[in-house]
């Protein structure tokens, strides 16, 4: 016998699939803030033309024009005197969107419980392109900061007051082609700490230059194929000896403990794409970061 729904099953069922199709069905229960920014990374004069990559063409309208930025801030988030934004970037053929999805990043920063705002500026749209357009200029990131403090402020989330760098503590994080834009940024503004998954494919001289302070801290995970296997035994060698305190393991061997050392670099043997949500390691590298 076939049953015929009544409006508020059809009601229930269509915001069922919303929520799926969404991300929005993981428990995040803090704010989400959405804007546009003059500092993002795109619109950019070197990708005004557009992008070719191994033939293929990526136009500037549909891939280089998207200057959204991304802000959530946990439920649990209580200003302090400084305030950690914790910058997320995007590898090839992704966005804001699908890379929320795909690697629930909001819903596992809600879970660390870390007290920190999230901030996700968008990146090449769906691109292959590791290219961070007007963040690698000097100075933007830091108007992009000030941009993020003062949208936090127009939302009642920190106090107003005027604008200083050092009112705020900086990590960037990042998965795949993100390596490029973060290189580009640590030395060129305050960073505490940096999280790469599975995306240390070059920028050698600008980490090990960071790497040089004994109080940042960095975790680097890697996979066997990804394309970082080999380099990112080079840096831990490097690292290693200039006689900076270094951990160098296997991701099956590490404990919250063991994530609270200043520089880690842990082999994984799961794939590019699964280093993020395996372990819910993006939430428990937040966590023991507090």
């Amino acid at each position: 016998m076939k049953i015929k729904s009544t409006p508020v099953k059809l009601r229930a069922m269509a915001v069922l699939v919303f929520l799926a199709l969404t991300g929005a069905a993981h428990a995040q229960t803090g704010k989400f803030i959405r804007f546009t920014s003059a500092h993002s990374m795109f619109p950019d004069t070197l990708r005004k033309d557009g992008y070719t990559y191994n033939g293929k063409f990526f136009d500037a309208a549909t891939h280089y024009s998207d200057s959204s930025v991304l802000i959530y801030v946990p439920s649990y988030f209580s200003p302090k005197e400084k305030t950690n934004l914790v910058f997320w970037f995007h590898g090839w053929g992704n966005n804001i969107d699908t890379a929320c999805r795909q690697f629930q990043l909001t819903e596992q920063f809600e879970a660390s419980g870390r007290n920190a705002v999230f901030v996700f500026p968008e990146g090449p749209k769906n691109a292959s392109d590791s290219y961070g357009g007007k963040l690698e200029q000097s100075q933007v990131f830091q108007a992009l900061v000030k941009d993020v403090g003062e949208k936090l402020q127009e939302h009642g989330i920190l106090p107003k007051k005027k604008f200083l760098l050092d009112q705020f503590d900086i990590s960037l994080a990042g998965h795949s082609g993100a390596y490029r834009v973060i290189s580009r940024i640590i030395n060129k503004t305050p960073v505490r700490e940096v999280i790469l998954f599975d995306a240390l494919y070059g920028g050698n001289d600008a980490f090990l230059a960071w790497l040089s302070d004994a109080d940042h801290r960095f975790i680097n995970i890697y996979t066997k194929d990804g394309g970082t296997y080999d380099n990112s035994l080079l840096v831990a060698k490097t690292i290693t000896e200039a006689n900076i305190p270094l951990l160098l393991v296997k991701e099956e061997e590490v404990d919250d403990n063991l994530l609270r050392n200043k520089k880690v670099v842990m082999f994984s043997s799961k794939g590019h794409n699964e280093v993020i949500t395996h372990n819910r390691n993006w939430e428990r590298f937040l966590r023991t970061g507090n």
